[in-house]
């Protein structure tokens, strides 16, 4: 069980770096950031593009810009990505179709404020994909193993209120989108830590939130402080934008 902050963000780190290995992300591609918060997951796609390559990184809000501009520069990639703040909706009245090899989101689901608009988000993303690009979405899985899993689910899902769709709704989202060869992967991970650590973390967006401290000291402190947290499986949606041909 990872008991320092700073351990936890090395490994944190080291698995989003991996889930973008996973989703394709390789050298001179330009990628598509949507949701980027942090510039935690934005970091490692900037690696993995290299100097030839090109991310854009979109956000609804610019809250957390100076924090996301403060990683880039740790990681030595700044160069390599340009902020966009806009509503993931009006992507294409901003950008041209077809400007991007791929399209990626770290747990962007969760965070939409109205659900409802899952499939016009969606359908905003693939629009600014090229022709056989790949559209790929990142999420936390709620069909979690133990307590400590579970501890982190509550905390966004019972005490956050944020969006968990059920499979089957992202996937007919993305096909209704234009995407085909649409798959799922469950990818395990191996990230505990100690409650101390949870009330000690601001790296991540599974930290304390000021406006929720009562209510999470409350209700899921007795719980983190005995069982401690740990990531549950990630579940990777992934699909690609075909050429239609007549």
């Amino acid at each position: 069980m990872i008991k320092t902050p700073e351990t936890l963000r090395k490994k944190l780190f080291l698995m989003k770096l991996s889930l973008a290995k996973t989703v394709g992300i390789t050298e001179g591609v330009r990628v598509l950031d949507v949701g980027c918060g942090q510039g935690t997951f934005t970091v490692c796609v900037a690696r993995l593009v290299g100097k030839t390559g090109k991310v854009v990184a979109v956000d609804v809000s610019n809250e957390n810009l100076e924090e996301m501009n403060q990683n880039l520069q740790r990681y030595d990639v700044k160069r390599r990505v340009e902020f966009l703040k806009t509503d993931a909706t009006n992507l294409p009245t901003l950008i041209a179709r077809d400007s991007f090899d791929m399209a990626v989101s770290y747990r962007l689901i969760e965070e939409l404020k109205h659900p409802k608009q899952l499939p016009k988000v969606i359908s905003a993303i693939v629009q600014v994909v090229r022709q056989n690009g790949t559209v790929a979405m990142i999420e936390l899985n709620t069909e979690t193993n133990s307590i400590a899993e579970e501890n982190l689910i509550s905390l966004h899902r019972d005490i956050g209120d944020d969006f968990f769709p059920p499979q089957t709704t992202i996937l007919r989202c993305m096909k209704r989108a234009g995407l085909t060869d649409i798959n799922v992967k469950t990818v395990s991970t191996n990230i505990s830590y100690s409650g101390e650590v949870f009330l000690r973390s601001n790296i991540s967006q599974d930290e304390i939130w000021p406006e929720f401290k009562e209510k999470i000291i409350k209700q899921l402190w007795p719980s983190v402080k005995k069982h401690g947290m740990k990531y549950p499986p990630i579940k990777v949606f992934s699909g690609q934008k075909r050429r239609v041909t007549s």
